[in-house]
């Protein structure tokens, strides 16, 4: 198997994280970009390992008993992953927000975890949702911290009809917000990303002291203010400190 085709196995993958529904090859083919025989295959591969399911009526496919192979391992209590999730309840409890999990995909942050609100009516945000990793409190706030030829680079992927110059002067554009995150250790944004949503930000690092994730309590715009602000971002700085000590083991 080549270095292409395990990625392309792995984006396949991927495609059932971010829905509960079933799939379909077509509708694999078009997440993934990728041509509808090469879905197939490798769909049949996993399917015949028992990762997948086919579901007889309707020829979709879903998730299989193989994954729960990984779960049971990746929900052992003794496993940081655990404890994580953990913390992230225990604050999304407290604040009755949503809190969310980032981590750094190329030029993409990628939700990873989420412990939701218990609101009836609540910002929702889906596991394996991808950002620019530029836009939004949760992907700001690893921006930040990236080198400037790697700040170009992105914004350079995600504007490439535009000039070298021109991803200097949005770069430039937006270099005050990025110092005060910076020195903030945090980012807030409002209707940003979403215009009904705010997002409170911190950055976590991994041993080496390299930005890799960020923490998010996301909400309503309509449920905040200056107070509740200043309450969710002392309550995330508290819990973000106790999940960087497993992010770093990780």
């Amino acid at each position: 198997m080549t270095v292409k085709t395990l990625k392309n196995s792995l984006d396949i993958l991927e495609c059932f994280a971010t829905t509960e529904s079933s799939l379909g090859v077509r509708e694999i083919s078009r997440m993934t970009k990728l041509h509808t025989s090469v879905v197939q295959r490798t769909i049949n591969t996993f399917t015949e390992a028992g990762y997948l399911l086919q579901d007889e009526a309707t020829k979709k496919y879903k998730l299989g008993y193989k994954m729960f192979i990984f779960h049971n391992a990746l929900s052992n209590t003794s496993d940081p992953h655990f404890t994580i999730y953990e913390l992230m309840q225990s604050l999304a409890s407290e604040i009755n927000e949503s809190v969310f999990l980032t981590y750094m995909d190329n030029e993409y942050g990628v939700t990873t975890k989420i412990a939701e609100s218990n609101k009836n009516i609540k910002y929702a945000v889906s596991l394996g949702t991808k950002t620019p990793l530029y836009i939004g409190a949760s992907c700001k706030v690893m921006f930040a911290y990236l080198d400037e030829e790697r700040q170009l680079e992105l914004l350079a992927y995600f504007h490439e009809k535009q000039s070298d110059e021109e991803h200097k002067k949005l770069l430039a554009n937006l270099q005050e917000e990025l110092q005060t995150i910076r020195q903030n250790n945090w980012c807030v944004t409002v209707g940003e990303y979403n215009e009904h949503a705010f997002g409170i930000s911190v950055p976590l690092f991994n041993h080496k002291k390299e930005i890799i994730a960020s923490l998010t309590i996301s909400g309503l715009v309509y449920d905040i203010d200056e107070q509740r602000e200043k309450y969710m971002l002392e309550q995330l700085v508290k819990i973000a400190h106790q999940i960087q000590s497993h992010i770093s083991k990780l």
